[in-house]
């Protein structure tokens, strides 16, 4: 039996029904689903790599059916000599599969977890004539780079890491009230900061904060005084108060900014030292917290791939396959030919949300490495991972490979200083291992993939990354100028007037010029000029030279992963700033298990290198 052809749209969080589920696999790369709303160019309210609920029309996607896929009723099992390498398996095999089955063909040690692994060479090659491509996302990743994407395997790097490295940073949560929350005790928020030495009104402009992208921005959702009141939402919500208020709304704590904090943690210099303009001093980490605002309020033109799942009906077959076209994806053919050619051949690198599930969970990308490729026969591998004697998912393979790679990640902090030019980056990068099948052509191109075991259920959503940085005249719907933030940007970066850097920061006099080129220039893969537009008003506010910046370096503090409580005394009918109560929260870097999605836990090491 064959499968009429179609193509069709859907809302991200419809699932089809059991009897689609094998027509509606897609898994060669050119029957792939791709998002096909008009969301996906810039960062905004609608973009569907938001760090919050978006609506199900802003991530629908466009199926278009193999119609060359066999039915699999008709298939015959075959005797399963290896049961524990069936892809429905809950957890990959430790040692490499060619042991069993297969010809292997690359292999490195999978390196033990207390292992220093941080020496690493890269190789850039020379962009080759554009051509065309029939995968929608990865005709994308060629028009933006001007280069074709490799997709032969063998002539693909195994290995890649991107320098400069993406700063770690908070994803400012919205339940703490992004950028108003005390992170430092004894010191206002950067919001406050900003707004005192830059002569605004610093109750207007938080308040703006908090109704832009903080907790009164969530004034639709349940009212609570108490985290009791939110226990019977499936969410992860956390009762959000802002200080000086006796109520607030019930907030999953995976809401936030991640999707500004982590284009600018690629494109923008890290702050490394402390700059005191108009007598407030702001910490590196406050300038990350604005700089990550203006992120969220500019406009900021994005490449988006893959789709978001959007939470809804899901179910796994007796493959481990998951039915929803939108949690399935990324396909791993792409994603594996969009990380060796990004991170090993272009110096370039991207963002993923690093969780399959409804909840959105956008980290920087480091790295990507390989660590097995073992090839097999189609029969092989049908009678192996799928107990099948003729291979289901893709008629036009002809042969298959089994990988293992792993994808390494920032993860968030609330550390001041400059972690990059002290290395202690590496405390804060993390990532997974995958495990996958590619199908091959003749000569040896991917032509289409399967996640298996763990990667089934745990796999990356989507990658994307930002075309430049905003506009140089951006100010913000709140009133945040980029020029401003720029300002203080560039005077940490170079630790004016300070003799040396702090502790946390390394040294400052070390690192000071190569900071200032990477302030100048940006990311080697992306464009460092500002982009064409901006959001809000569209002149800047007016810096006055008779009051220049000073700068100190920042004095080394414990690290904390989560702001100290603050106790309010302000009374409801002060005039006082608002600021936020940001009470520890054990799960602030552990994406909750709801819906199809599977919490992970983020080691404080850099693991794969």
């Amino acid at each position: 039996m064959v499968y009429t052809p179609r193509s069709y749209l859907i809302p991200a969080a419809v699932a089809l029904v059991a009897l689609q589920v094998q027509q509606a696999t897609g898994t060669s790369l050119f029957y792939d689903p791709f998002t096909s709303a008009d969301t996906t160019d810039e960062i905004s309210s609608k973009f569907p790599a938001r760090g919050a609920k978006v609506a199900d029309k802003d991530c629908a996607i466009t199926v278009e059916v193999d119609p060359t896929l066999p039915d699999i009723a008709t298939i015959s099992t075959v005797t399963v000599t290896y049961s524990e390498l069936l892809a429905n398996s809950s957890t990959a095999p430790t040692e490499s599969v060619s042991t069993k089955v297969g010809t292997l063909i690359y292999s490195v040690d999978t390196p033990a977890t207390s292992a220093d692994q941080d020496a690493l060479q890269e190789k850039v090659e020379k962009k080759r004539r554009l051509e065309a491509n029939t995968n929608k996302d990865i005709a994308k990743l060629e028009a933006y780079f001007g280069t074709s994407m490799e997709v032969n395997l063998a002539k693909l790097p195994t290995v890649g890491v991107h320098t400069p490295s993406p700063w770690p940073g908070p994803y400012w949560p919205t339940y703490q009230d992004g950028i108003n929350v005390i992170w430092s005790p004894g010191e206002p928020s950067a919001a406050e900061k900003y707004a005192t030495a830059f002569g605004l009104d610093a109750t207007d402009f938080m308040d703006k904060v908090s109704k832009d992208n903080g907790i009164d921005s969530m004034s639709s959702h349940t009212v609570c005084s108490s985290d009791s009141d939110c226990s019977s939402l499936t969410d992860g919500s956390s009762c959000a108060i802002r200080t000086g208020k006796t109520s607030g709304y019930c907030i999953p704590t995976w809401y936030g900014i991640c999707h500004a904090w982590t284009p600018a943690a690629m494109l923008e210099a890290e702050p490394n030292c402390a700059v005191t303009y108009n007598g407030v001093t702001f910490q590196p980490l406050d300038i990350k917290a604005l700089l990550s605002d203006v992120y969220d309020g500019a406009t900021v033109s994005t490449v988006f791939t893959g789709t978001r799942y959007n939470g809804g009906a899901d179910s796994t077959d007796s493959y481990g396959r998951h039915s929803s076209d939108s949690y399935r994806d990324l396909n791993p053919a792409y994603f594996h030919i969009a990380s060796a050619n990004l991170l090993g051949k272009l110096n370039a690198t991207f963002i993923a949300d690093v969780t399959a599930g409804s909840e959105v969970w956008n980290q920087p990308v480091r790295g990507f490495k390989v660590y097995e490729q073992t090839n097999m026969t189609l029969s092989e591998a049908a009678s192996t991972f799928y107990g099948l004697e003729e291979y289901p998912w893709n008629a036009a393979a002809k042969s298959i490979v089994y990988v293992k790679s792993r994808l390494s990640w920032i993860f968030e902090t609330y550390t001041d200083g400059g972690l990059v030019s002290s290395g202690k980056v590496d405390s804060y990068t993390t990532g997974a291992y995958y495990t996958y099948i590619l199908e091959m052509d003749d000569d040896g191109n991917i032509i289409g993939g399967e996640w298996v075991y763990d990667s089934d259920d745990d796999h990356p959503d989507f990658i994307w990354f930002p075309k430049a940085k905003p506009a140089a005249d951006t100010v913000t719907s709140i009133g945040l100028s980029y020029a401003d933030v720029s300002m203080l940007l560039e005077k940490s970066v170079a630790c004016e007037g300070s003799s040396s850097g702090s502790t946390a920061a390394g040294s400052a006099q070390s690192s000071t010029s190569a900071s200032t080129a990477a302030l100048n220039t940006g990311s080697t893969a992306f464009s460092s000029q500002p982009g064409s537009a901006s959001t809000g008003s569209t002149a800047a506010s007016t810096t006055d030279s008779n009051n220049a910046a000073t700068v100190a370096p920042v004095t080394e503090a414990p690290a904390t992963e989560v702001p100290v409580a603050t106790e309010s005394t302000t009374n409801t009918g002060t005039a006082a700033p608002a600021t936020t109560t940001a009470t520890p929260s054990t799960n602030q870097w552990v994406p909750s298990s709801q819906g199809s999605g599977s919490g992970r836990g983020w080691l404080s090491f850099f693991h794969w290198w």
